[in-house]
Protein backbone atom coordinates (compact mmCIF):
# COMPACT_ATOMS: atom_id res chain seq x y z
CA UNK A 1 0.00 0.00 0.00
CA UNK A 2 1.39 3.19 -1.38
CA UNK A 3 1.00 6.53 0.63
CA UNK A 4 0.10 10.02 -0.40
CA UNK A 5 2.39 12.83 0.31
CA UNK A 6 0.80 15.43 1.19
CA UNK A 7 1.39 18.53 -1.52
CA UNK A 8 0.26 21.21 1.16
CA UNK A 9 2.35 23.89 3.22
CA UNK A 10 2.98 20.78 5.64
CA UNK A 11 4.68 19.26 3.35
CA UNK A 12 5.93 22.37 1.11
CA UNK A 13 7.56 24.04 3.57
CA UNK A 14 10.83 24.93 3.28
CA UNK A 15 13.30 26.18 6.10
CA UNK A 16 12.28 29.61 8.15
CA UNK A 17 13.71 31.36 10.88
CA UNK A 18 11.13 32.71 12.30
CA UNK A 19 9.79 29.26 14.70
CA UNK A 20 13.06 29.21 15.28
CA UNK A 21 12.97 32.40 16.95
CA UNK A 22 9.14 31.20 18.55
CA UNK A 23 10.50 28.11 19.96
CA UNK A 24 13.58 30.41 21.60
CA UNK A 25 11.33 32.87 22.98
CA UNK A 26 8.80 29.65 24.05
CA UNK A 27 12.13 28.15 26.14
CA UNK A 28 12.83 31.43 27.49
CA UNK A 29 9.07 32.17 28.69
CA UNK A 30 9.05 28.83 30.59
CA UNK A 31 12.59 29.37 31.64
CA UNK A 32 11.01 32.26 33.41
CA UNK A 33 8.02 31.37 34.13
CA UNK A 34 9.72 28.80 37.00
CA UNK A 35 11.84 31.52 37.99
CA UNK A 36 8.77 33.98 38.96
CA UNK A 37 6.78 31.06 40.36
CA UNK A 38 9.77 30.17 42.39
CA UNK A 39 10.52 33.79 43.52
CA UNK A 40 7.03 34.91 43.52
CA UNK A 41 6.92 37.26 40.90
CA UNK A 42 3.29 36.50 39.83
CA UNK A 43 2.22 39.82 38.02
CA UNK A 44 5.78 38.81 35.80
CA UNK A 45 4.64 34.98 35.66
CA UNK A 46 1.21 35.79 34.27
CA UNK A 47 3.15 37.62 31.75
CA UNK A 48 5.63 34.45 30.99
CA UNK A 49 2.04 32.27 30.68
CA UNK A 50 0.71 34.76 28.14
CA UNK A 51 3.98 34.70 26.20
CA UNK A 52 4.02 30.60 26.60
CA UNK A 53 0.76 30.64 24.99
CA UNK A 54 0.83 33.23 21.97
CA UNK A 55 4.25 30.98 21.41
CA UNK A 56 2.25 27.88 21.24
CA UNK A 57 -0.51 29.22 18.92
CA UNK A 58 2.10 30.40 16.67
CA UNK A 59 3.96 26.53 16.59
CA UNK A 60 0.22 25.08 16.15
CA UNK A 61 0.56 28.12 13.09
CA UNK A 62 -2.73 29.92 14.23
CA UNK A 63 -3.89 33.24 12.79
CA UNK A 64 -4.48 34.66 15.88
CA UNK A 65 -1.24 33.63 17.64
CA UNK A 66 0.58 35.54 14.32
CA UNK A 67 -1.43 38.83 15.41
CA UNK A 68 -0.28 38.68 18.61
CA UNK A 69 2.90 37.68 18.74
CA UNK A 70 3.69 40.46 16.44
CA UNK A 71 2.58 42.69 19.70
CA UNK A 72 4.00 40.49 21.95
CA UNK A 73 7.61 41.30 20.38
CA UNK A 74 7.25 44.73 20.18
CA UNK A 75 6.19 44.93 24.10
CA UNK A 76 8.79 42.49 25.30
CA UNK A 77 11.27 44.50 23.03
CA UNK A 78 10.37 47.87 24.40
CA UNK A 79 10.55 46.27 28.02
CA UNK A 80 14.10 45.35 27.17
CA UNK A 81 14.89 48.55 25.86
CA UNK A 82 13.27 50.72 29.13
CA UNK A 83 14.46 47.95 31.85
CA UNK A 84 18.13 47.86 29.72
CA UNK A 85 18.20 51.54 30.28
CA UNK A 86 17.64 51.36 34.25
CA UNK A 87 20.15 48.52 34.45
CA UNK A 88 22.95 50.75 32.56
CA UNK A 89 22.08 53.93 34.98
CA UNK A 90 22.99 51.59 38.14
CA UNK A 91 26.02 50.36 36.43
CA UNK A 92 28.49 52.23 38.97
CA UNK A 93 27.03 50.71 42.01
CA UNK A 94 29.14 47.71 41.51
CA UNK A 95 32.20 50.13 42.07
CA UNK A 96 30.82 51.53 45.07
CA UNK A 97 30.21 47.76 45.93
CA UNK A 98 33.70 46.56 45.69
CA UNK A 99 35.17 49.53 47.12
CA UNK A 100 32.93 48.70 50.19
CA UNK A 101 33.83 45.26 50.16
CA UNK A 102 37.54 46.71 50.39
CA UNK A 103 37.36 48.42 53.14
CA UNK A 104 35.66 46.35 55.11
CA UNK A 105 38.00 43.49 55.37
CA UNK A 106 35.99 41.40 57.83
CA UNK A 107 34.17 40.92 54.49
CA UNK A 108 37.00 39.34 52.99
CA UNK A 109 37.75 37.48 49.54
CA UNK A 110 33.84 36.64 49.21
CA UNK A 111 32.43 40.08 49.49
CA UNK A 112 34.55 40.67 46.22
CA UNK A 113 33.87 37.19 44.52
CA UNK A 114 30.17 38.13 45.00
CA UNK A 115 30.10 41.81 43.56
CA UNK A 116 32.06 40.38 40.62
CA UNK A 117 29.77 37.75 39.95
CA UNK A 118 26.62 40.57 40.21
CA UNK A 119 28.65 42.22 37.93
CA UNK A 120 29.05 39.06 35.04
CA UNK A 121 25.58 38.58 35.69
CA UNK A 122 24.93 42.30 35.11
CA UNK A 123 26.82 42.25 31.76
CA UNK A 124 25.29 38.83 30.38
CA UNK A 125 22.02 40.10 31.36
CA UNK A 126 22.89 43.78 29.32
CA UNK A 127 24.15 41.76 26.23
CA UNK A 128 21.31 39.54 25.72
CA UNK A 129 19.26 42.42 26.11
CA UNK A 130 20.98 44.42 23.41
CA UNK A 131 20.99 41.06 21.07
CA UNK A 132 17.25 40.46 22.51
CA UNK A 133 15.81 43.83 21.24
CA UNK A 134 16.86 43.39 17.08
CA UNK A 135 15.74 39.86 17.26
CA UNK A 136 12.29 40.47 18.98
CA UNK A 137 12.00 43.95 16.37
CA UNK A 138 12.94 41.52 13.29
CA UNK A 139 10.05 38.72 14.88
CA UNK A 140 7.56 41.26 15.04
CA UNK A 141 8.21 42.36 11.49
CA UNK A 142 8.25 38.66 9.83
CA UNK A 143 5.07 37.84 10.96
CA UNK A 144 3.60 40.71 9.20
CA UNK A 145 5.25 39.68 6.21
CA UNK A 146 2.73 38.08 3.57
CA UNK A 147 5.06 35.03 2.92
CA UNK A 148 4.82 34.26 6.69
CA UNK A 149 1.06 34.85 7.02
CA UNK A 150 -0.08 32.62 4.53
CA UNK A 151 1.84 29.80 6.53
CA UNK A 152 -0.91 30.73 9.25
CA UNK A 153 -4.31 29.63 9.41
CA UNK A 154 -7.75 30.35 10.97
CA UNK A 155 -8.94 28.20 13.71
CA UNK A 156 -11.06 25.28 12.29
CA UNK A 157 -14.22 23.88 13.68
Amino acid sequence: MLLKVRKDAAGSRGFSAWPVAVWLLLLLAAYGGVQYLRFGFYDYLAGALGVIVVCAGCVLRQEWARLAMRATAVLLACWAVYSGVLMWQDRDKFELARQAALANPQLGEVALMMVERAQRTFQVVIAIKAIGVPLLLWLAWTMGRPAVAAQFHTRRR
